[in-house]
């Protein structure tokens, strides 16, 4: 499907706004350190490892390579995802909020969506994201986010450019049940709220952070989950 000028733009843009952020091999590899810890020890927990999985918004793809599925998806209007994701993972280079997007309706057991939502230009557009996260779930399906929370994160919300909409735990949970979707959990604090918060990047300090909450995400937890189910 050939990208509109606005688009082609966005696109630009995010591939040097990225590049900029998270500069140079080694950035990466710590996160990649980090997102193969959460994967293991806190979020794959909520994800069975024969689901089917969409990644939303996946950057560089650090939650989609490193989860267990059957069948995983990642889609992004970053041309950088193709050099990221793991072959086994179907990638689609795509605007979310096109009407048009090349994914199954009623199709996948987990959508996941992390630190993107914030991106978006309105509520109204965080709305359309999600009920068309709903579209995409089968019967049984859930959506799981992972979200920065202003109620904790506070003026360090918008110290990244790209960060528009303001969210919390309820605006959200009020936003899904105007979609008519179910709170399976709501976890409004778990892990920090960028990867230069004071928890360390060591793997095993990773480890005891995930084994140990909620307890630890008291003192740093700025990153709320919530789970939703049609």
């Amino acid at each position: 499907m050939a990208m509109t000028d606005k688009q082609i733009d966005t696109s630009q843009d995010l591939e040097k706004l990225y590049s900029n952020r998270f500069d140079g091999d080694q950035t990466l590899k710590k996160r990649d350190v980090m997102w193969k810890c959460i994967c293991k020890y806190f979020l794959q927990k909520y994800i069975p490892k024969d689901a089917k999985i969409l990644d939303i918004a996946s950057g560089y793809c650090e939650f989609i390579n490193n989860i267990e599925g059957s069948e995983k998806y990642a889609i992004d209007l970053n041309p950088d995802i193709t050099n990221f994701a793991d072959k086994s993972i179907k990638v689609i280079h795509e605007d979310i909020l096109d009407d048009k997007t090349n994914l199954p309706i009623n199709y996948f057991d987990i959508v996941f969506i992390s630190n993107f939502l914030e991106h978006l230009d309105s509520k109204e557009d965080v709305k359309r994201v999600i009920n068309k996260s709903k579209q995409y779930l089968n019967e049984n399906g859930k959506i799981i986010i992972l979200q920065p929370n202003i109620r904790y994160v506070k003026g360090r919300y918008w110290d990244f450019f790209d960060h528009k909409t303001p969210l919390t735990e309820k605006s959200l949970i009020e936003c899904a049940n105007i979609l008519n979707l179910k709170v399976v959990k709501c976890y409004k604090r778990t892990l920090p709220y960028t990867q230069k918060s004071k928890i360390p990047m060591h793997s095993f300090l990773i480890i005891c952070y995930c084994k140990l909450m909620p307890i630890s995400s008291i003192f740093l937890g700025a990153q709320s989950l919530i789970i939703l189910k049609k």
